[in-house]
């Protein structure tokens, strides 16, 4: 019987010893090729075949994570299949786990909720693992659990410095007495500094001009990524290889993306993903509130479908952003609505319009938020919409999208919708947080049809990749059609 090895290098790395013929399947089996490749200089000018082999086929060498991908692949095809007892899972009991959250002193209106303790305990066991973990889900409250089970030194990065404050004041929210190195603060680049928990972002560790050196990663045993999917794939693997001895590793995200390649990267270097709970189950539950999603298509004339046919992408985006009744549409179904509202959009130019159309038409409070506004300023933003009783936040999809938490919203407008998984489930998250002000929450998805014959436009294609989004997490969702001129 062929047989395939797993040898244990360090936390990061193993390797796969068998015969060469098995080396070169295996290679081959977890190849794939880059995102946008066919741009790549090195693939214009032929020196690359655009492919990444997260198996090396000379070497045999992988990301430990893999350890999963690599059973199952010697299980598919009868191959026998060993490992280092490094790759053991530890004996933890879910009875072990409930015991210790009991006894963690957490306050006593936080109470883990049973799928929080059944995550904790199989990452515990695992030692390494992506947890995809939905918005309202507890997120701060496992990856707390973490560090106090383990209390070793940890390193937590996020996506956005707002959420270093964040995730300090839900650990001291919890009851958290050790001490901290923010990159807020300025990172201490102590190779051995005298703190418990580093929380920092991914921005903060390699930018080109904080770049923290390899020697610093070692101190650290523990390391978590919140939102692991927002790093870039080459910064998230610059940073984690160099946490050689961070044997216990836990990745956090909403969703993951539908790219083979970025999941199993993302895996390899955090551990195998495991579904904590799913939206639809939290709001049963009743622990986020009820979505209600409404499809508003825009049907637009036929001569400007016409027209519409022959544009590229960008080129019918650009279209779509500058019409007037378009954007007068929205204005009108926003001042319409009773609540708080947030407005998403992606094109700059395309906010400051809408806003300036908005204010135009309103007397309530209006807040506007792109990449230029300040980290300060969106916290203070964000604080003023949960005061108001009917105030409009426009934002761009790109700085609101992700971390940003504002309990007291009753609808949403995607003004610039997204066909990616990992856009629209975390923009829909921004809205789930429960509120006494709510019994629901709903996201109207505006939707331009441009059809022309047997021409369907890009947007419109968009919206039907997001209803297969919608069908797949059993959203609640009506189609609503209206003419515009």
């Amino acid at each position: 019987m062929e047989k395939v090895h797993l040898q244990y290098i360090n936390a990061v790395h193993c390797k796969v010893v068998t015969e060469p013929g098995i080396l070169m399947e295996l290679s081959d089996r977890f190849t794939y090729f880059a995102d946008g490749y066919r741009f790549s200089p090195r693939y214009k000018a032929r020196v690359w075949d655009g492919k990444i082999r997260l198996i090396n086929r000379l070497a045999g060498t992988c990301y430990a994570g893999m350890a999963k991908h690599i059973k199952k692949f010697c299980d598919d095809r009868g191959y026998k299949f060993t490992f280092d007892e490094q790759f053991l899972y530890d004996n933890v009991s879910l009875n072990e786990v409930q015991q210790f959250s009991e006894n963690l002193g957490l306050p006593d209106h936080i109470v883990p909720r049973d799928y929080q303790i059944e995550s904790v305990t199989k990452c515990l066991r695992s030692k390494r693992r992506t947890l995809v973990s939905p918005t309202s889900s507890g997120k701060s409250l496992m990856i707390y659990m973490f560090t106090q089970w383990y209390k070793k030194k940890t390193l937590i990065i996020v996506p956005t410095i707002s959420l270093v404050r964040q995730m300090e004041g839900d650990f001291r929210e919890y009851g958290f007495k050790g001490k901290f190195n923010l990159s807020t603060d300025g990172l201490d680049k102590d190779n051995d500094g005298d703190y418990d928990v580093c929380i920092t972002t991914w921005q903060s560790l390699d930018n080109g001009k904080t770049k923290m050196p390899k020697s610093w990663y070692q101190q650290f045993e523990v390391v978590i990524g919140d939102e692991a999917h927002t790093c870039k794939a080459a910064t998230l693997v610059k940073i984690l290889v160099n946490l050689e001895n961070c044997h216990y590793r836990f990745g956090t995200t909403g969703t993951l993306d539908n790219s083979t390649l970025n999941t199993t990267t993302i895996e390899g270097l955090f551990g195998p993903q495991y579904r904590v709970v799913t939206t639809k189950d939290l709001m049963e539950q009743g622990h986020v509130t009820n979505l209600k999603i409404k499809c508003i298509v825009l049907k637009y004339p036929e001569e400007v479908c016409k027209d519409v046919k022959g544009m590229s992408y960008h080129e019918e985006i650009d279209f779509l952003i500058t019409n007037k009744e378009r954007t007068k549409f929205i204005k009108n179904l926003t001042l319409s609505l009773k609540g708080n509202k947030l407005v998403f959009f992606r094109v700059i130019s395309h906010g400051k319009a809408m806003a300036d159309s908005i204010r135009d038409g309103s007397a309530d409070n209006i807040f506007y938020i792109d990449g230029s506004v300040s980290g300060t300023d969106r916290e203070a933003i964000r604080r003023a919409v949960e005061d108001e009783e009917n105030a409009i936040l426009i934002a761009s999809l790109g700085t609101t999208s992700t971390g940003v938490s504002i309990n007291k919203l009753h609808h949403m407008i995607a003004a610039s919708p997204s066909k990616s998984k990992i856009k629209v489930l975390q923009s829909i998250g921004r809205m789930l947080r429960k509120h006494n002000t709510k019994q629901e929450a709903v996201l109207y998805d505006i939707v331009d049809d441009l059809q022309y014959k047997s021409h369907v436009n890009f947007t419109f294609k968009h919206f039907v990749d997001r209803t297969a989004i919608y069908d797949n997490e059993q959203f609640d969702y009506k189609i609503y059609k209206v003419g515009i001129k």
